[in-house]
């Protein structure tokens, strides 16, 4: 079996935000997955404005800019500290909660919290059609996804 080392892929992580910028980390954790967008949006009052976004089809979209709170998967994360559905329009928890079906399909997200604990917005991963993320790329977002803080600081 192929080991896998684990702290050498947070190290490169790390290294990839250190040298080249957030960006260019997002596109190394979407490659990844199967998902076509990663992102961080930032929390600002109610509503989650797209501070990075990497499209792998590299295209355009004005309706990643800001989502109301209220209406987006991302407020799932920042209430549990992270939320994953594959396939929303068959995703019998979200029965009474799809406002972006035709949009977003599948979605995994992170919460990000400052340094005092309060929440900064989120990491995530979306696709507009059905997808699914591993249970081991989870756990290494877990690990990962905080290094992303003090770079996200360091810009605002």
């Amino acid at each position: 079996m192929l080991e896998i080392d684990l702290p050498a892929q947070i190290d490169t992580v790390r290294s990839v935000l250190a040298t080249h910028g957030i960006r260019p980390a997002l596109a190394m954790l979407n490659d990844r997955t199967p998902f076509r967008y990663t992102a961080i949006y930032k929390l600002s009052g109610d509503v989650l404005r797209a501070e990075h976004v990497f499209d792998r089809l590299s295209e355009y979209r004005t309706w990643l800019k800001a989502v109301p709170l209220e209406k987006s998967f991302c407020r799932h994360a920042i209430e549990h500290g992270e939320f994953v559905t594959d396939h929303v329009s068959e995703d019998k928890i979200l029965i009474n909660y799809r406002p972006y079906v035709g949009l977003v399909e599948s979605y995994y997200g992170r919460l990000l919290t400052r340094a005092g604990g309060t929440p900064y917005g989120t990491f995530i991963h979306f696709d507009l059609e059905p997808r699914t993320i591993d249970v081991a790329e989870m756990a290494f977002l877990r690990e990962v996804t905080p290094l992303f803080l003090d770079h996200l600081e360091q810009l605002n």
